[in-house]
This record gives C-alpha cells, structure tokens and sequence, in this order.
C-alpha cells in the first residue's frame, strides 16, 4: 500500500491551513495518510489533521523544533522516513517548509521538486511554467520518499471527518543541531549579554534595541571560528566594515548594527552559557 506524509506546520493556534490543504489532496494519493506535526501545540493540532484525512499524526510538542532553526526538524522528519518508508512528502512553499524540505532531500537523496500546483499521482507533480500559461506534469524519479514543496491555495481544504492516531515522536535531538535559535530575547538577558556596558549611556539602547523583535542566535564551530565569523559580520562601525560584510551592506550606525559576534574565547563561552545553557558545558 502507498502513503504519503505532510508536513503539518504547527503553532498555538493549530495547524497552518497549508496543512488541511495538502491533506485534502493526500486521501486522494494512498491509502495511508499521515502527517508529521512537531513544536508545541502539536498534539493539539491532531484533532483538527485527522479531521482532514491523516489517519496517524507523528506529534511531538518540544519547543526545540520552534525554536531551533529547521535542523531538528529535518532530522526528525528523516529518522521517521528511515523507520515508516512513505512513498511521497507533501510541504507547503513556506519558508520554513522549504529549510526543512532542503535538509531532509540532503538526508536521503530523494528527488525535490518546488512550485507544484499539484500532485497527480505518487510519483507525478504537475507545476506551471511560462509564466503559467502552461501546466507540466513532471515525473518524479529517485529513491523514496519523492519531496514536493505545494503552492498556497492549490487545493480547497475539505475535512472528511475522520480521526487520527496519535504517535510520539521519540527522536533525540543531538546538540549540534541545537546550536540555532529563532527567538525573542527578554529584557533580563539583553541586561546579562550587555552587562559590560551597564552604567555607559548608550546602555539602554542595546537592550531596547536587541529585545525589539525575533532574532536568530547561533553558535558556531570551526578552525579559527572567532576570526572567520567577525570577518563576515565586519567593523563595529558600519562606514568602517569592509563592503562584502553583514555590517558593511547592511548597517546604518553603531548602536544598531545588525550583528554581535563573540570576540574572544572567553566572551564565547560567557555569551554561549547565556544563550544556550544546555551547549554551556
């Protein structure tokens, strides 16, 4: 028997309706439908995937799949391929979709294809060229499971009022994948990651500055890490950084300047031990 897998974005809210889409085409593709649902209000969401033909929702409710980016995901998504073997994996467009869809085809091979209008078969996608004034159906070869990242809106969500079994997700994250962070910083640790200017004028500035929206943190590892990663980020002043750098293309001035890098050993573990406290050690 065929199945098919969706990738299921999940937040506090439910699922991405991208979700209910692609499992209203999914029950017209195999006889075993399912989704994988990962980060919190997974579990949740189960009711709502099986309600749209998942008959099985691999769930896990851990805060590192919304908070660190797309690694543990993918590599979830890639320990559950190698234990149940689907046929296909639908994703929608997002961004977030497309990170993890690109990481897991790294995983196994499969073929990946992008901006499908839709999915005519286990091994056919159909998408739109000449500026859609023409549909392709494109054969998908390659080892299973084929990968196919859906347009928004491409089919109506349509539930079918069935139910779905729940199955915890029982992957082990390695810390490695762990080591980037989306999130949105609070104000006692903008307060610790700056402690070193407390008391200086521009103080309160950074912090406001840095708590002021979701950023990305993470850590990084190689020869010479320290040097390479401040190359790229550049000068502290961006008319200072070189033109290739983060801060030289982007920057505007000092105080907000886009980036902070570690720049010493000593200030990596400190800043390491604040952000990721279970990497610290």
């Amino acid at each position: 028997m065929s199945a098919v897998w969706v990738y299921a974005e999940v937040g506090p809210e439910g699922p991405a309706t991208s979700a209910l889409e692609l499992l209203t085409r999914a029950r017209t593709l195999a006889d075993i439908v399912a989704a994988v649902a990962l980060g919190p209000g997974a579990t949740q969401a189960a009711a709502a995937l099986g309600a749209h033909g998942a008959s099985t929702v691999f769930a896990s409710d851990d805060p590192i799949y919304a908070e660190a980016v797309a690694r543990p995901a993918a590599h979830a998504l890639a320990e559950l391929v190698g234990r149940h073997a689907p046929d296909l994996i639908l994703f929608s467009s997002s961004h977030e979709a497309r990170d993890v869809a690109g990481r897991l085809q790294a995983r196994t091979g499969s073929t990946l294809m992008g901006n499908a209008t839709d999915v005519s078969g286990i091994d056919r996608a159909v998408t739109q060229i000449f500026g859609d004034s023409r549909f392709v159906e494109v054969a998908l070869d390659g080892p299973q499971p084929k990968l196919v990242l859906v347009r928004p809106k491409s089919f109506a969500p349509e539930a079918s009022g069935g139910t779905a079994e729940v199955v915890p997700v029982d992957v082990d994250i390695p810390d490695e994948l762990r080591g980037a962070r989306l999130l949105k910083v609070t104000r006692a640790l903008a307060q610790q990651h700056y402690a070193e200017h407390k008391g200086k004028p521009f103080f309160g500035e950074l912090a406001e500055f840095i708590t002021g929206g979701d950023l990305v943190a993470m850590v990084l590892e190689g020869p010479n890490a320290i040097n390479a990663a401040r190359q790229l980020i550049g000068a502290t002043d961006p008319v200072e950084a070189d033109a290739g750098s983060i801060r030289g293309q982007f920057g505007t001035e000092v105080t907000f300047n886009l980036v902070h890098g570690s720049d010493s050993e000593n200030t990596a573990e400190r800043e390491i031990g604040l952000w990721f406290p279970e990497l610290g050690d």
